[in-house]
């Protein structure tokens, strides 16, 4: 890579809701300092744990803006910036821009199916012309089985002929490790981060950027662990560690209630368990079992 990574322990970080479903700036605030003080470099701001789907243009805004008020340093931020329409994802990524941040993480427009790489490179060309001078560092987010639409490794070469060193990394949270090597190796220039803990071992061995993750909302320290010691002999171990905690809270249900949950416990406050719909709380038997599963893990809190 011909530039450090922004960072590499990298939260995705959740968004608390007060009971109106506005967004709850105070315990947010808290989590953001919460998570630096216990291991993490990073976080991205409203990917998809954080709901960004759920909110509107205006909030997100608003949110960056009080975050950074509050003394989280503007360089380890990455900001989810995709939106369907591309106004809106190049309004949301100057604003990113503007506020200094480390990189705007990029969905491809997710409504339309069976897109060409051909349409979706038209859609990043428009968001890169159309930010200018204000554009951050670009990352481009792969999440098929949430947007319905891949960005694959031929598309990050079309992208990254036309626009060189714009585009500055990658978030692969496909799960398939194919897909991550495939881009470590063809595109060494590239941060690539993997979208959970499972592959952060593998990634890291084979020249990745660190993880980006939802798991690590609740276990940063586990996490600083294996990016401290993966060329240790205890890394392997540490890597199942909390592997272990990743695979509790998808056994648990959909990640983020879970997610959600588990933060409401470490952080003493109920609200954090509520989603925006159309997603619902984690049901309270699941919750008691998970929050068991995690104590019994480790989990400060839990």
């Amino acid at each position: 890579m011909t530039n450090s990574p922004f960072a590499r322990a990298v939260a995705a970080i959740a968004t608390p809701f007060r009971a109106d479903l506005s967004v709850d700036f105070e315990h947010l605030i808290g989590h953001a300092h919460w998570l630096f003080e216990n291991g993490c470099d990073g976080i991205v701001l409203f990917g998809t744990t954080g709901e960004a789907a759920s909110l509107a243009l205006h909030e997100r805004k608003t949110t960056l803006e009080r975050l950074l008020a509050e003394g989280i340093s503007a360089d380890s931020v990455v900001v989810g910036t995709g939106c369907c329409a591309v106004a809106d994802t190049v309004e949301l990524t100057r604003h990113a821009g503007t506020a200094g941040t480390a990189g705007a993480l990029v969905l491809p427009p997710y409504f339309y199916k069976g897109i060409s790489d051909a349409g979706i490179a038209r859609y990043y060309d428009r968001v890169i012309s159309d930010c200018g001078a204000l554009l951050p560092p670009l990352y481009l987010y792969h999440i098929p089985q949430v947007s319905g639409l891949g960005i694959s490794p031929d598309l990050v070469g079309t992208l990254v002929e036309r626009h060189g060193d714009k585009i500055r990394g990658y978030k692969d949270s496909s799960g398939n490790w194919s897909n991550s090597q495939t881009l470590l190796n063809r595109y060494p220039a590239l941060d690539i981060y993997v979208g959970s803990e499972t592959l952060l071992l593998e990634s890291l061995c084979a020249g990745g950027a660190g993880c980006i993750s939802a798991g690590v909302n609740v276990q940063p320290r586990a996490v600083r662990k294996v990016m401290e010691h993966w060329q240790s002999n205890e890394a392997g171990s540490l890597l199942v560690a909390a592997d272990d905690v990743r695979k509790s809270l998808e056994k648990a249900g959909p990640l983020i209630p879970a997610i959600k949950a588990v933060l409401a416990r470490i952080h003493g406050h109920e609200g954090w368990a509520i989603p925006r719909p159309p997603l619902e709380p984690l049901p309270a038997p699941i919750a008691i079992s998970l929050l068991a599963d995690l104590h019994r893990l480790g989990i400060e809190g839990a």
